[in-house]
């Protein structure tokens, strides 16, 4: 009897002790019902509410965001990413100065947060204070020196402050931390090509295999070639845009310029200047030039008419005005 008591008893503990572990497991709060399960066991837990928070400015709820991290906030004020966050709120309600003060105060209670400092560099680039931008990129490579992030602001920062070089040897780190930094390729692109530069197109080209549907990338590689006397790779790059956008306006009008202005075949480049209109009804630019396909072919109706319209969107388009004076009207 006294051993069947004793099993018993050892039962019960055992019972309780499992009991205990599922009871004390903490719900998931990367998931929105992990977070619900928290809040409802206790609605002021504040890495609850903070991660409350974050799926709140996925579902561009600001309002309830800022309340609801603030909530956090006044439970437990010791957290550099709970800052972080308030400041991520303050930015999409487009409140720069709240931003920044927040930011501010995750560094001071954590002045290893790299993101802190990215985000206070990136918010200085965005209200164009460079060297304070440059200033927290400059602390964030302090702590990780091979972060192609900060390279890349850096070099986004020296372009627009008009240091080509050394905005190109930024970009040039990023992608030697990163070779995938899609970005980095892109704004190489660019900035070869506005120096005329044929290693324009290697870099576009690297950018376009990293992402197929890339169609600005495209565009601008097409520009490329048109600018620098190679018509017929760039209608070629323009068609191949078209498979994978057949609405993008500007590859429409730019291979009926080329028709038009480089072939002179005004026949032909009309389409063109019709799928750019269709794409883009205010495009006054083909709206006009399909005017002047039909005066060229000697259609002076229709060539008014066109005129007319891209005046009608545009009164101030000079080259449609001129145009109705050259027919009489």
């Amino acid at each position: 009897m006294q051993l069947f008591v004793l099993r018993f008893a050892v039962f019960l503990l055992a019972t309780f002790l499992l009991s205990s572990c599922f009871n004390n497991v903490k719900p998931d709060l990367s998931t929105e019902e992990g977070i619900v399960s928290a809040l409802n066991a206790n609605p002021l837990d504040p890495e609850a509410l903070h991660a409350k928070t974050k799926l709140l400015i996925k579902s561009q709820k600001a309002d309830s965001a800022l309340a609801t991290i603030l909530l956090a906030l006044e439970q437990d004020s010791s957290k550099s990413d709970y800052f972080l966050t308030l400041a991520d709120v303050y930015l999409v309600m487009n409140q720069t100065r709240y931003t920044r003060n927040a930011l501010e105060k995750a560094i001071s209670i954590d002045p290893d947060n790299k993101d802190a400092h990215m985000k206070l560099a990136e918010l200085f680039l965005y209200v164009e204070m460079r060297q304070e931008a440059i200033n927290e990129i400059n602390e964030v490579l302090k702590r990780e020196k091979n972060n192609p992030r900060a390279y890349y602001l850096k070099g986004i920062i020296y372009k627009e402050s008009g240091d080509t070089s050394l905005a190109i040897s930024s970009f040039m780190t990023t992608v030697e931390q990163d070779p995938k930094y899609l970005l980095a390729y892109e704004q190489l692109g660019l900035m070869f090509a506005s120096a005329r530069n044929p290693r324009a197109i290697d870099f576009y080209n690297t950018a376009i295999r990293m992402d197929p549907k890339n169609t600005l990338t495209r565009y601008n590689l097409g520009i490329f070639y048109q600018e620098n006397g190679e018509p017929e790779k760039a209608i070629e790059v323009y068609n191949d845009l078209l498979k994978v956008d057949a609405s993008f306006p500007n590859a429409h009008y730019n291979l009926g310029y080329i028709e038009a202005e480089v072939n002179n075949d005004y026949k032909k480049a009309y389409p063109h200047f019709e799928s750019a209109a269709k794409a883009s009804p205010t495009y006054v630019a083909a709206i006009y030039m399909q005017g002047l396909c039909m005066e060229k072919t000697g259609n002076l109706p229709k060539a008014s008419a066109f005129y007319s319209q891209a005046i009608s969107v545009d009164p101030r388009f000079e080259l449609a005005n001129a145009g109705l004076k050259r027919l009489g009207n």
